[in-house]
């Protein structure tokens, strides 16, 4: 690995880990697609599978202007043997073990309801990886002034967001309760719409507790909400990693539209 300096150099270091983590997903949902019964989960990863290739499109390119923007900067070039021994290529270990840990629960004896919960904890697992990387290169790459880049990192961040509450939603509606009760045939109507309304309740009151999920703002409204809160409230301190990801709580947005 080569020497870091700056901060250019983190944001480098960080897009180039998650170019490993994008090829590494890539070649591992296919399997997960393979093993999953659900339908729903089948065409969940599989769509998700579509976006992780235009993700990985969309490093590419920000790692070209990160490039160019470092040698301009510099006021040099990288040589040649420089650009093709840069140190080889970069593996982000992290998600390997991630996805090692997800291989091995599903080459297990496991029923195929409980398969399903597993594969969307593993598939979860590396969501939220991904969420860290991208925030984190996102704030980056604000703090160096390069805006372009930071918005694609965004869209990016806001589509892995978008994946992890769609499989939230998936288990907690529906796998996690046939994972509970395997093979336990056909139940009535009523006794159906009762069990389907408790879930609903419980995935309500998880979400509101839940701080990773509750709350979730874009980054579309997440300046005008600050704007508002330090209109309204005590100023928090800068920095924060929750206000820098672009989410705020439940309760601070019913504190808001009391004041208001």
């Amino acid at each position: 690995m080569e020497k870091m300096n700056d901060l250019r150099d983190l944001l480098k270091h960080e897009i180039e880990d998650l170019q490993s983590v994008e090829d590494q997903i890539i070649e591992a949902l296919p399997k997960m697609i393979d093993k999953a019964n659900n339908p729903d989960l089948k065409k969940a990863l599989s769509e998700h599978l579509k976006v992780t290739e235009q993700h990985k499109v969309r490093l590419e390119k920000i790692m070209k202007n990160i490039g160019s923007d470092s040698e301009q900067s510099n006021g040099k070039k990288k040589g040649i043997l420089g650009g093709i021994f840069g140190g080889g290529k970069h593996e982000c270990k992290g998600m390997k073990g991630i996805i090692e840990e997800g291989e091995k629960i599903m080459g297990t004896d496991i029923s195929p309801e409980a398969l399903d919960a597993a594969i969307i904890a593993s598939a979860q697992k590396v969501e939220h990886y991904e969420i860290c990387g991208y925030g984190t290169a996102r704030t980056f790459a604000r703090q160096l002034g390069m805006e372009q880049i930071a918005r694609q990192l965004e869209q990016t961040l806001n589509e892995e967001y978008a994946a992890d509450d769609l499989l939230t939603n998936l288990a907690v509606m529906e796998v996690n309760e046939e994972a509970e009760t395997p093979n336990r045939g056909s139940a009535s109507a009523s006794s159906t719409s009762r069990s389907a309304g408790r879930v609903k309740e419980k995935a309500n009151r998880e979400m509101e507790m839940e701080p990773v999920n509750a709350g979730r703002n874009r980054s579309s409204s997440r300046d005008e909400t600050a704007k508002t809160n330090n209109q309204s409230t005590k100023p928090k301190s800068s920095g924060s990693p929750r206000s820098e990801n672009g989410r705020s709580s439940s309760s601070s947005k019913k504190t808001v539209s009391k004041r208001t």
